[in-house]
């Protein structure tokens, strides 16, 4: 019986350890990520060899603005508005990595995994709402010199998709942590 229990052990911290390395990997891909608002709005270079297939992190690609008739405030406040954007899921998936990282040390139930498991929901909250609101801004901003102002505002199934999700991980942290106090607690009455 012990033996199968180690193996289950064994096989889960790998598992564990390969999600380390994935979440790394897409870590990675969005720091060089991180570049394309700034090479998009500064030097009109649409792709850095990151093919998305469609989808970008930032909303350059839906609004008809020509980036070099852009003023050098309008492209400063586009890149820093999507560049953070991109920088809040990177450090979302960077807790992520932390909480696998703990997951593959057998630190299951502790109240700093259970930390990580609350960040990274908190952290996809706030890139959801960050998303949301930024698109009505930057629509603002890039088309301010355009003789036709717009404001762009969306909330799609999409939105719900991401912050459902991420609420309910924010919960389970929250719960985990709360089991991790109470067990401290029975364990200091033994």
């Amino acid at each position: 019986m012990n033996t199968t229990l180690a193996r289950l052990n064994l096989r889960l911290n790998q598992y564990c350890r390969f999600m380390v390395l994935l979440t790394t990997l897409i870590i990675i891909v969005m720091l060089i990520g991180a570049l394309s608002p700034s090479l998009y709005y500064f030097f009109n270079i649409e792709n850095i060899g990151l093919s998305s297939g469609g989808y970008s992190f930032f909303i350059s690609n839906s609004v008809d603005v020509d980036p070099t008739e852009l003023e050098f405030w309008q492209a400063f406040l586009a890149t820093l508005i999507d560049t953070i954007q991109i920088f809040i899921l990177i450090y979302a998936f960077y807790q992520l990595r932390l909480l696998f990282l703990k997951y593959s040390q057998s630190d299951f139930f502790s109240e700093r995994s259970a930390n990580h498991c609350y960040i990274f929901g908190k952290m996809l909250v706030i890139w959801s709402i960050f998303s949301i609101l930024s698109e009505p801004l930057l629509t603002l901003i890039l088309s301010f010199n355009q003789a036709e102002r717009y404001f762009s505002f969306s909330f799609s199934s999409d939105d719900i998709m991401v912050l459902f999700p991420a609420i309910s991980i924010m919960v389970i942290g929250q719960i985990l942590k709360k089991a991790c106090q109470l067990a401290e607690e029975n364990q200091q009455f033994v």
